[in-house]
């Protein structure tokens, strides 16, 4: 198994892109974003996903030279027709939107339509704690892959939400999960490395528990977190995402929307001082983590840290990148004449 470093990888990922077409900056931002989400721990959202892009580009669902533009913009609220670029480019242009609404009238909400996948949505709301906002990204998605509750045909997206608060110069709160008991993702990952994933995660296509990943690809489904409680979420973020910025719902695995993405900052001075707010917000969290761990844990983490310890650790160590999906991508610089090692 090859491991990278973070700089070694991105600079096989941005030369992979502008290869394919893109320009220099999309190239650099996707590149940086996917590196991210593989130093995060979030392999399934990382450099694996040249390979879904490449499909993408081959179907004809990705532009690589297309730029997002804003088409309605409003005091607090504005929609990016994302023009079927790369989705990451037209997400971090929407946060950015979205925090200097905030910063000016207390609340920012951006919808994005026509837009590719996004990626790992930590990394956006992220962005707005950093600017000691509070930062909330939700999306639908494309294709289906999640049966609906009590259902066996795929009918949601994997439908993800993150939410960000500033702590105020420690590392943020960062919840980020997808409705589904899993991403999609990290079932492509099992499947590329030929192993089972745990039972619960899939239904095949005839509606029976599996762990053989293959059998999402053949018709089946993935199920959604908490039973009915992770489907009515899935739904409301399809409605949202979907329905109110216009970017279309899910109605079925032949339907392509991309990513709707809906996507807030959240000015905390509209409602408090920011010092007494990330005092609270630090008191709390540090009553949670002096909780006594269960049998089997060593201690009591909160939102986001498992995330900040890997990539402390993947920056020192490098990143692990398992050797069928380091072959893939390899077969993917050589088509289009990257030289890598």
């Amino acid at each position: 198994m090859p491991v990278l470093s973070a700089e070694e990888l991105f600079e096989v990922t941005k030369r992979i892109f502008e290869a394919m077409g893109a320009p220099e900056d999309s190239a650099s931002k996707v590149a940086e974003h996917l590196v991210e989400a593989n130093l995060m721990g979030h392999d399934s959202h990382g450099v694996v996903r040249i390979l879904r892009y490449l499909d993408f580009i081959r179907e004809g669902k990705l532009d690589v030279k297309a730029r997002p533009q804003v088409v309605r913009d409003g005091p607090t609220v504005a929609i990016i027709d994302g023009n079927w670029g790369f989705g990451q480019v037209a997400a971090y242009m929407g946060m950015e939107l979205a925090i200097k609404k905030a910063k000016r009238n207390v609340f920012g909400a951006v919808g994005i339509l026509r837009c590719n996948h996004i990626g790992r949505l930590g990394a956006y709301a992220q962005k707005a704690a950093e600017k000691n906002l509070i930062g909330i990204v939700a999306c639908n998605a494309s294709p289906a892959w999640v049966a609906p509750y009590g259902g066996k045909t795929r009918m949601l997206g994997t439908n993800p939400i993150s939410i960000a608060i500033p702590t105020g110069g420690e590392e943020p709160f960062l919840m980020d999960f997808a409705t589904s008991i899993v991403a999609e993702g990290k079932v492509r990952v099992k499947f590329h490395e030929g192993k089972d994933i745990p039972e619960g995660w899939v239904i095949d296509k005839n509606g029976r528990p599996t762990t053989k990943p293959g059998d999402l690809y053949d018709g089946g489904a993935l199920l959604s977190f908490g039973g009915h409680k992770g489907y009515a979420i899935s739904l409301a973020i399809d409605l949202i995402c979907g329905a109110l910025t216009g970017a279309g719902c899910m109605v079925g695995s032949k339907t392509w929307i991309g990513n709707g993405v809906f996507m807030m900052a959240i000015d905390v001075e509209g409602f408090t001082s920011l010092d007494a707010y990330t005092k609270r917000v630090r008191d709390a969290l540090n009553l949670i983590r002096s909780t006594p761990p269960a049998e089997g844990f060593a201690k009591v983490m909160v939102p986001g840290e498992p995330e900040f310890e890997s990539k402390k650790k993947r920056l020192k160590e490098g990143i692990p990148i398992p050797d069928p999906i380091w072959d893939e991508i390899k077969k993917v610089a050589d088509q289009f004449g990257v030289d890598i090692k």
